[in-house]
Formats: C-alpha cells, sequence, structure tokens
C-alpha cells in the first residue's frame, strides 16, 4: 500500500515537472521570437538610415558648385512643396464633393422618409375620420330608434289610457 502511494506521488511529480518545463520552454521561444523580431526591425532601420545618409553625403559632394547644388536642393524642395499642396488641393476637392454627394443622398432620403410620414399620417387622419363618421352614424341611428320606440310606447300607453 505505501508503494502504490508511492509510486503515485513520483507520477505526479514526473507530471508536474514535465508541464514546468514546458511552460519554461514556451516563454523561452516566445522572447526568442520577439527578440529576432525586434533584432530584424533594427537591422532594416539601420540600412535605411545608412541608405539616407550616404544620399545626403553623395549629394551634398557631387562634382557641381555649392551654389548649383544649393539651387537644384531648393528647386526640389519647392517643388516637393508644389507637389503636396497640389495633392492636398485634390483630397480636399475629393472630401468636398463627396460630402456634396452625401449631403444630397441624405435630404433625398429625409424628402421620401417625408412624403411617406405625411401620406400614412393623412390615410391615418382620413381613416380615423371615416370611422369616426361611421360612429357617430350609428349613435344616431340607436338615438333615433330608441326616441322611436319610446314615441311608439308613449302612444301605445295614450291609447290604452283613453276612454273609449
Amino acid at each position: 500500500m505505501y508503494s502504490d502511494q508511492l509510486y503515485k506521488n513520483s507520477k505526479l511529480l514526473i507530471i508536474r515537472n514535465f508541464n514546468y518545463q514546458q511552460s519554461v520552454w514556451h516563454t523561452f521561444l516566445h522572447r526568442y521570437d520577439k527578440s529576432q523580431n525586434e533584432f530584424k526591425t533594427n537591422k532594416i532601420m539601420s540600412f535605411l538610415r545608412g541608405v539616407l545618409a550616404g544620399l545626403a553625403i553623395g549629394y551634398l559632394t557631387a562634382p557641381r558648385s555649392g551654389k548649383d547644388t544649393r539651387e537644384k536642393l531648393t528647386k526640389g524642395a519647392n517643388d516637393l512643396q508644389d507637389q503636396w499642396e497640389e495633392g492636398v488641393n485634390q483630397v480636399k476637392s475629393q472630401i468636398d464633393r463627396l460630402t456634396g454627394k452625401a449631403e444630397a443622398k441624405a435630404d433625398q432620403y429625409a424628402g421620401k422618409a417625408e412624403e411617406i410620414f405625411d401620406k400614412y399620417k393623412n390615410e391615418t387622419k382620413s381613416a380615423v375620420s371615416e370611422k369616426q363618421d361611421r360612429a357617430k352614424t350609428a349613435y344616431n341611428n340607436k338615438v333615433n330608434d330608441a326616441a322611436s320606440s319610446a314615441k311608439a310606447g308613449i302612444n301605445h300607453a295614450e291609447d290604452a289610457l283613453k276612454l273609449n
């Protein structure tokens, strides 16, 4: 009996140890993958910085005079600014156009909704009015019938009371 208990306990310890080792291994792999991604990102950024630095140095040390280089840089910057402004204006005009279309569609749908609402409102009013008229007519008919019955009863009572 003692040996069975010892066997079960040792088996439990082995399973717990295995689960712990798996979690440690999983954590290590996760950190390794994360560090690899950061390493790749750092390599790419370093490469791009090197390319930009090389272009700047090559452009500034080109076999042109300083004045020509400055004029070319100024012209390029101005052209870039003009392109930027043109792009911004195009985007603004597209936004204005799309906004106008959206407003027109919203107005169109609001108009349709208003028409449908008015239609149902008028239909409801006419149906209510018609039912009110029918109810009034039915009431008046009942009152007239009751009055006629009362008058007939009075006439019958009169005739019964008269001496012949």
